[in-house]
């Protein structure tokens, strides 16, 4: 029996050393996005702490680590900045003129803790592809990944320019499901193999009060 799969999906390693519970709730999450979307532009991307001392405008990065630690909102704070964002973006093309598509944020997101003394964060963002269909500029503050940047300064309350290296976007971290066409299995397959990492029982640490892993509710 190959233990490389569950429910006839593919995962990175053995069966065993996997959240069911998760790989469960990551193919719910999928398939909500699904049934909004024909198609749907997933993005991988990694949240971390800062790390090193710096003087900011009201807190040092040291003080913002240890308020941030023990805070399980952190992932709240920062997928609400980033649907504000995006709300603003609405409705500045609104003003233009410019047509708005509509698209839910649903996510999925686990925290985890190797031989750093901080919590780092894996995520995947799944949006309408109609909407976004690509990162953009990197360091641009009108992009997707520029929203994301900002976002994430938002929730660790640090300036927007002291967070360079705190985002990661993974290398081929664009995923596309596209419904209807002969690519969608092979597509639903790739995508799920790659999230199945965030349902890894290693590095997770249980028995803190925080949530390991968590998605978007519908």
């Amino acid at each position: 029996m190959n233990n490389n799969y569950f429910k006839g999906l593919p995962i990175l390693g053995n069966l065993n050393d996997y959240n069911e519970r998760y790989l469960d709730k990551t193919i719910d999450t999928l398939n909500h996005a699904c049934d909004e979307n024909k198609r749907v532009y997933a993005v991988r991307i990694d949240l971390k702490m800062p790390q090193a001392p710096q003087e900011l405008d009201c807190l040092s990065r040291d003080e913002i680590v240890n308020h941030c630690r023990f805070r399980d909102r952190l992932i709240s704070l920062f997928t609400e900045s980033l649907k504000a964002k995006i709300n603003a973006m609405d409705r500045r093309y609104e003003k233009a003129n410019r047509r708005v598509r509509p698209s839910s944020l649903r996510f999925i997101w686990c925290r985890e803790r190797n031989t750093s003394v901080d919590d780092h964060y894996h995520m995947v963002l799944l949006f309408n592809q109609e909407k976004f269909h690509k990162l953009g500029d990197w360091e641009g503050r009108g992009t997707l990944a520029g929203m994301i940047r900002e976002a994430w300064a938002s929730a660790l309350g640090m300036d927007y320019h002291n967070t360079h290296g705190l985002v990661h976007f993974t290398k081929n971290g664009g995923f596309y499901l596209h419904q209807g066409t002969s690519k969608f299995s092979r597509q639903y397959e790739d995508l799920f193999y790659c999230l199945s990492y965030l349902a890894k029982k290693e590095t997770k640490h249980y028995g803190e009060g925080r949530r390991n892993f968590g998605t978007s509710y519908r």
